[in-house]
């Protein structure tokens, strides 16, 4: 990454997910041998949001081991996933020729992919977990747009800011995170991995920067795309100890809780088709 200030934490955060990336490659989590044998990990929701991917180009950020773009491709895409961890990707390379998949991994950091990549893609995805760990997200919005070919999509389904604020760990709802963004990232000691707590880990801290509703979505429109959705869900997908599980969807708050909250998002924008449309610089 260019910007020197964010470096050092970007660098602690990419070799701690190469040890996550093991990690998860060995976890019920992730399910790998599952996967090989043909598990689809994409949630029904979002193969229903994103649409036909059949003979289109697709482009997964922070793809880590692989596992969502192996389920792309069998889907018919025509997939590349990057990730800034390279074990991540050697797994991920090697989990789509376990499966028998046509699929391409590159090691990069998102926010340096156009140095490191050519070409457009009819869409752009990246899913659950990815926005804390981006520093600039009107740099990154731009980068989505300078790979989204006329007419394509992009598509994020995250972990909703809002949930974000809560106390991961609490049995309760309670609010011990900001909301609003800011240039420093908010350290936080690790604890395993969320795939598997109980996990040995060598690196103490993960650096995780906030991102509001609105600075996504402003990020998004700027960088040129016109927004076709923002959805809100009332479940997540990990087991946060103040959560109930519901059925195969997720976690929610337990029956008869007075209030509400939106723990899970999606947003879809599209990139204008046509001549003269000013596109996004991306330094």
């Amino acid at each position: 990454m260019k910007d020197t200030g964010t470096h050092e934490f970007v660098e602690s955060n990419r070799g701690l997910w190469d040890e996550w990336a093991t990690i998860h490659a060995g976890s019920a989590w992730y399910d790998l041998e599952s996967v090989r044998g043909g598990l689809c990990k994409l949630r029904p929701y979002e193969i229903d949001e994103v649409g036909d991917v059949r003979g289109r180009k697709l482009l997964h950020l922070q793809c880590q081991i692989g596992t969502d773009t192996v389920s792309w491709a069998r889907r018919g895409a025509v997939v590349t996933g990057v990730d800034f961890s390279s074990r991540a990707v050697d797994i991920a390379t090697q989990l789509a020729v376990d499966a028998g998949v046509d699929a391409r991994f590159m090691c990069s950091d998102v926010l340096d992919l156009p140095q490191a990549l050519t070409g457009t893609f009819d869409i752009v995805y990246t899913s659950r977990g990815v926005l804390g760990w981006l520093p600039d997200l009107s740099r990154w919005a731009q980068v989505v747009a300078h790979f989204l070919a006329p007419g394509g999509v992009f598509y994020v389904t995250d972990i909703h800011p809002i949930a974000e604020v809560l106390d991961h760990s609490a049995t309760e709802v309670r609010v011990s995170r900001p909301y609003f963004p800011r240039a420093e990232p908010i350290a936080y000691r690790v604890q395993g991995s969320y795939a598997d707590r109980s996990a040995q880990v060598v690196t103490e801290v993960e650096y995780l920067w906030t991102h509001s509703v609105a600075e996504l979505v402003t990020a998004v429109a700027q960088a040129g795309l016109v927004i076709e959705f923002f959805h809100e869900f009332p479940w997540l997908d990990r087991p946060w100890p103040f959560l109930c599980q519901q059925g195969e969807q997720g976690w929610a708050l337990p029956p008869g809780s007075d209030g509400e909250l939106p723990l899970f998002m999606s947003l879809r924008a599209r990139k204008p088709a046509g001549d003269g449309v000013p596109q996004p610089h991306v330094g």
